[in-house]
C-alpha cells in the first residue's frame, strides 16, 4: 500500500490519502497514518480499501500539496554516517514545505515508522538539512508512505542530485538494523550527504519504489 498526507482542499486540513494509478484518494477515516498504523496491519488494509473504493476526494498527485506522512510527537533518532541526531518533532515538515535558508547540506535516506508490533510497518523518504555548524534545521519526510509488504525486504538504491549533476548514490537495505529495530517510533538511515549548498539550489532525491522528490535551498525567509 501506498499512502500521503496531504492538504485538502475542501477542508484545508491534512488529511490521508491512498495513492493509486496517479491519483490521492482522500481517505473517509478520520484518523491519520500514525494512527492506522498503530491500529495494525488488517485497520490499515482496511481503511486503504475504503480509500479507494469510496474517496471522499480524488486529486491529481502533482496537483496535491504533501504534509509530512506522520507528524512524529516525540524526538526522531536520526543517524547520518557515524553521526546521530535526535530530531525535535517540531522541526518535522513535508517535502512542499519550504525549506530554510540557514541550510547548508542535505542528508539523504529514509525513514521507518513503526507499527503495532515492533519494527518497519513502513519506510518514507527522509532528509535531514544542517546549516554551517552542522547542525539540524529541518528534517523534511514524504511524500510518499509505503508499506512494508510492498517492498518484501528488498534494498532501496538512494540517488542524490544538485542541480543536474549526481552528488551521492548508494544502496540501502530495508532489514537493517536500525531501520528496523532502532530506536524511535520514527527513525531515519540518511546515508547520503551533499556537498556545501547555498540558496536556491536545487535538490533532487530519488528512492526507487520509495519514489522522489525536489526541493529548493532557501526558499523560506
Amino acid at each position: 500500500m501506498r499512502w500521503v498526507t496531504y492538504l485538502s482542499p475542501s477542508g484545508g486540513g491534512e488529511r490521508a490519502g491512498a495513492l493509486d494509478d496517479g491519483d490521492v484518494l482522500g481517505s473517509p477515516d478520520h484518523r491519520g497514518l500514525a494512527e492506522l498504523l498503530a491500529a495494525g496491519p488488517q485497520d490499515l488494509a482496511r481503511a486503504h480499501a475504503r480509500a479507494v473504493d469510496t474517496p471522499i476526494e480524488i486529486i491529481v498527485e502533482l496537483e496535491a500539496r504533501m504534509a509530512a506522512p506522520v507528524r512524529p510527537t516525540a524526538l526522531v533518532p536520526v543517524r547520518a554516517g557515524e553521526r546521530l541526531w535526535e530530531i525535535p518533532p517540531e522541526l518535522v515538515t513535508g517535502v512542499d514545505d519550504p525549506v530554510l535558508r540557514t541550510a547548508r547540506a542535505a542528508h539523504a535516506g529514509l525513514a521507518a515508522v513503526a507499527g503495532a508490533e515492533d519494527g518497519a510497518a513502513a519506510f518514507t523518504p527522509a532528509c535531514l538539512w544542517t546549516d554551517d555548524d552542522g547542525l539540524p534545521v529541518q528534517l523534511s519526510l514524504g511524500p510518499v508512505l509505503t508499506t512494508a509488504d510492498e517492498l518484501a525486504g528488498a534494498p532501496v538504491e538512494v540517488g542524490v542530485f544538485v542541480a543536474d549533476d549526481e552528488v551521492a548514490r548508494t544502496t540501502v537495505g530495508t532489514g537493517d538494523g536500525w531501520l528496523v529495530s532502532g530506536p524511535g517510533r520514527v527513525r531515519a538511515l540518511l546515508p547520503l550527504s551533499t556537498p556545501p549548498l547555498a540558496e536556491d539550489d536545487e535538490l533532487y532525491v530519488e528512492l526507487g519504489p520509495l519514489g522522489e522528490f525536489e526541493v529548493r535551498v532557501g526558499a523560506q525567509a
